[in-house]
């Protein structure tokens, strides 16, 4: 009697079909149906689909497929299929040992406060640790691109301290023997006065006393000031002084000043500073002496003489 597997081969050539053409119709590989035609039932999976595998085989090449499926699976000892009422049948239970009440316990609460102080201060140390990093991070880039201080030290200039007041010296003449006129040598010619801001200068280099006066006036000019200067009863000056000029008089009893500018100026009687003899723009006359000073007041304004009416003519 003809074996299965050769009753299917010898359709399929008899019909020209290949192999793998019905391989791809069934959707089953060509090795299992190369099993299939040699007789190998072990090369084949479990019984019930090495017996569907034939019946779908011999039903595509046209042969009794229920006959071939059976006769395939008496040859090839394979079991037959359970009873499905035997496999609905219920199955006795396994009972498991019950786990201890101590070990697990189900629907008991759980407290989670202290798993979330865990969690919050293992995120606080994190957080710290992260921002001193990161400070330490930009100090040193701070550190990198700043360049090094360069300590410069400067030593301040000491403030000029004001001159002393110099006061000339009275120098006493030579004796010269008298010259005839007509021998006598030509005066020379008047040399001009420089004044130098800031130095004292005598306010009248001729004939001023010498340096035993009873009264010494100094003069420091701050803001341009107009000065007449009278020096014991007599005229001596009248001009304009600038600013930052310093000049000197002296005298045997008394110096009166007529300022222009009172506030422009500062006056020192024998050395000490008065206080100032008016605002600034103010016309002030001070007068000065080895006792003091004082402020003159302006002479009143004279008055002014009327015409006299003419007077009116007699009756006849």
């Amino acid at each position: 009697m003809m074996s299965v597997g050769e009753t299917l081969r010898r359709e399929r050539l008899r019909r020209k079909v290949e192999l793998a053409e019905i391989a791809a119709e069934l959707k089953i590989s060509s090795r299992m149906l190369e099993a299939i035609e040699a007789d190998e039932p072990d090369k084949l999976p479990g019984g019930v689909f090495a017996k569907s595998f034939v019946r779908q085989y011999a039903a595509v090449l046209g042969l009794d497929a229920e006959e071939l499926a059976g006769q395939f699976e008496r040859s090839a000892h394979l079991p037959e299929l359970t009873n499905l009422a035997e496999l609905r049948r219920p199955r006795p239970e396994t009972v498991l040992d019950r786990v201890g009440e101590r070990s697990f316990s189900v629907g008991r609460p759980r407290n989670v406060l202290p798993s979330l102080a865990v969690v919050v201060i293992v995120m606080l140390v994190c957080s710290g640790v992260y921002a001193w990093w990161q400070r330490n991070r930009q100090l040193a880039a701070t550190e990198r691109h700043t360049p090094p201080p360069v300590a410069a030290r400067q030593v301040a200039a000491p403030a000029p301290q004001p001159a002393a007041p110099v006061h000339p010296q009275p120098v006493p003449a030579p004796a010269v023997a008298a010259v005839p006129p007509a021998m006598a040598p030509a005066p020379a010619p008047a040399q001009p006065v420089v004044i130098k801001p800031g130095v004292p200068q005598p306010l009248v280099p001729d004939s001023e006393p010498g340096g035993s006066a009873a009264v010494q006036v100094e003069l420091v000019v701050a803001e341009p000031v107009w000065v007449s200067v009278e020096r014991d009863g007599h005229a001596i000056y009248q001009g304009e002084l600038q600013p930052n000029e310093i000049r000197t008089l002296a005298a045997n009893s008394e110096i009166t000043l007529r300022l222009g500018n009172a506030g422009g100026l500062t006056i020192l009687l024998n050395g000490k500073p008065i206080p100032p003899p008016g605002p600034k723009g103010q016309v002030r006359t001070v007068q000065l002496t080895s006792g003091g000073f004082q402020i003159v007041p302006p002479a009143p304004p004279a008055p002014v003489a009327l015409p006299k009416a003419p007077a009116l003519l007699a009756p006849l």
